[in-house]
């Protein structure tokens, strides 16, 4: 069995999927937002109720907004404050006893979608996530595109040089867009 996990600011969302990927039972449960501790519980409890509902120790999957993993092993998800800053997967993984996958989710949204027998004919498809945040992901050939930063995709953080603005032709100061860009997010 698989076991997808859609997490995000406001919920955490597990499908269980057959080896067909036909969805077999799903659970939705709140989003811990200030304690690591119980948002690590919150998915071994999700986890360990599917294992014991089908018999089986199931594969885990992951999605959640942000970048996944940096190369020392910590996840920056802005939407999700409690595990922000965290090594997930190693912590996950550690407390499940088994590999756990993690990667964006849009990341992830748009390759479920690039599976579709509706898609699979176009070499590239793009997701868009309207959530708690906006998220974005890019699949060329059944794989995500991710570039050198990890925001590829990702519509609502776009880096523009220092004078963007003047460079097209306006009279803006960047740094108001900063703030407001910080305080959206």
């Amino acid at each position: 069995m698989y076991y997808g996990f859609d997490i995000g600011g406001t919920k955490i969302a597990l499908g269980v999927f057959d080896s067909g990927r036909q969805l077999q039972w799903e659970k939705r449960v709140p989003t811990p937002r200030d304690s690591y501790d119980a948002f690590l519980d919150a998915v071994c409890e999700l986890v360990a109720e599917a294992d014991q509902r089908f018999g089986c120790k199931g594969s885990v999957g992951i999605g959640i907004p942000g970048m996944p993993e940096t190369e020392d092993g910590t996840l920056y998800a802005a939407n999700v404050p409690a595990a922000s800053g965290k090594p997930l997967r190693a912590d996950l993984s550690a407390r499940l006893d088994r590999d756990v996958r993690l990667d964006n989710d849009a990341n992830c949204f748009a390759l479920s979608e690039a599976w579709d027998d509706e898609f699979t004919q176009y070499p590239l498809v793009m997701g868009l996530i309207l959530g708690t945040g906006v998220g974005g992901g890019l699949i060329f050939n059944g794989k995500p595109i991710t570039g050198k930063s990890y925001i590829t995709g990702e519509f609502g953080h776009m880096r523009l040089p220092v004078d963007a603005l003047t460079m097209m032709g306006l009279d803006f100061p960047l740094r108001p867009l900063r703030l407001w860009s910080a305080w959206l997010h």
